[in-house]
């Protein structure tokens, strides 16, 4: 029987971590079992799942009981610890990068993290009988990542994905992401979202005996009829990202207060965060005496929801001004709508706008620059419109179509259960 362990941020709980419903109905045909281990603790169920599929709640935090028994654990887990403290602090040294004092306090915690989650996997499988043919599966290249790589299951694979924020280290608030090296070398293999990223993390850690694959993610194709609006229309400009500082919103309110229009522009934002109040004072002050532009900050709003507006509004132009990203989903959603795309080039976003699909901005863009590609979408004659549409739609399908990438991710995984049975068998 072949077990898939799933071990997510935070789904199918809370707003964020969407992206693995989509592999859910697949991955269903493949294994007799998924066990989901979420990381997520708090939040409400918002994700619907089969009944058969098992899912665990795990507690970061350590509880006071877990705190007095500290101790023991250290003492049980000393020799684990320091090796792959040690480890971590020559790589790094002789990459050229050695680690700060608060570097080196980072990584420690992230291993003691590492081996509770470890500990945490391993009594949850024990309770399910689960010994031999797993396939362990960290959405995200953290500390899931980290604990299945000190797994040892016999007949069995770990794997994990890398997007963005787990994988592009100089831009988290450490400067340094813990044990990509240690991945490297105790996953059987990493499935990067962009050539960018796996460039990047083969870059960065050098040859592990882990397979480093591309499997881009995607988004299903909608239903809908693209249609042209009439001259009186609103321009609608969507952008779609938690509201905080690294995502740069404040940029597109002062872009757009440099804009002038002839026509309405109608700018919504999905999403929610701790700038909300800051961004909405700063979206009156540069936006409310133009009386040709509308604004509109919705809050969190369901993935469904936000695709259901896609499909029935006649959206112009969608914008992301992050600081930095992996390859967002955000935009492959939008460009399945034939939506015209202005990002800023960084992580693997130029893999996906580029000339025939939008507009990339230096990561270092004034507001003036974002403001004359605005101008650029607005003043397009509806020809040339039509055409871009078609070319967006186009790359989506041929790059990022959920209906042919995750079939190939899954191949992939089965190849790599397949070799691994032959050679230890």
């Amino acid at each position: 029987m072949k077990t898939l362990v799933l071990i997510t941020s935070n789904f199918p709980f809370g707003p964020s971590d969407p992206f693995p419903e989509a592999e859910i109905p697949l991955l269903s045909g493949e294994f007799e079992r998924i066990i989901i281990i979420s990381l997520n603790s708090s939040s409400t169920q918002t994700h619907e799942l089969p009944p058969e599929i098992k899912v665990f709640r795990y507690n970061t935090s350590t509880s006071s009981k877990g705190f007095l028994q500290f101790p023991l654990f250290l003492f049980r887990n000393l020799k684990l610890i320091s090796t792959i403290f040690q480890n971590e602090i020559n790589f790094r040294r002789k990459s050229g990068a050695p680690l700060s004092v608060r570097q080196k306090g980072y990584l420690f915690k992230k291993i003691i993290k590492a081996i509770q989650l470890r500990d945490y996997i391993n009594s949850t499988l024990a309770g399910q009988q689960v010994s031999s043919h797993v396939v362990f599966y960290s959405y995200w290249l953290n500390s899931g990542a980290h604990a299945i790589g000190m797994l040892d299951y016999s007949d069995s694979i770990k794997i994990a994905r890398a997007h963005g924020s787990d994988l592009y280290e100089e831009k988290t608030d450490h400067g340094y992401l813990p044990m990509l090296r240690f991945v490297s070398e105790n996953l059987n293999s990493i499935f990067f979202i962009s050539e960018h990223g796996r460039n990047y993390f083969a870059e960065k850690t050098g040859s592990g005996k882990a397979e480093l694959n591309l499997s881009r993610l995607g988004t299903t194709k909608p239903h809908f009829e693209l249609f042209q609006p009439d001259s009186e229309s609103d321009f609608i400009i969507v952008s779609c990202s938690n509201l905080i500082p690294l995502k740069r919103v404040h940029l597109i309110i002062e872009s757009l207060s440099l804009i002038k229009a002839d026509k309405r522009i109608r700018w919504i934002h999905f999403g929610t965060g701790p700038l909300r109040e800051e961004l909405g004072n700063l979206a009156s002050r540069y936006l409310g005496s133009h009386k040709q532009i509308i604004f509109e900050f919705r809050g969190y709003v369901p993935n469904k929801d936000i695709l259901d507006f896609y499909n029935y509004n006649h959206v112009s132009l969608f914008i992301n001004t992050s600081y930095t990203e992996g390859l967002p989903v955000s935009i492959m959603e939008v460009q399945s709508f034939g939506i015209p795309v202005i990002a800023t080039d960084t992580g693997g976003v130029g893999e996906i706008v580029h000339a025939g699909t939008g507009f990339l901005l230096p990561v270092d863009f004034k507001p003036d620059d974002l403001a004359q590609k605005i101008s650029i979408v607005m003043n397009m004659l509806p020809l040339e419109m039509e055409s871009l549409r078609s070319n967006i739609i186009l790359n989506w399908h041929r790059n990022f179509n959920a209906a042919s990438n995750l079939p190939e991710f899954i191949r992939m995984v089965n190849r790599i259960f397949d070799t691994s049975l032959k050679n230890h068998g």
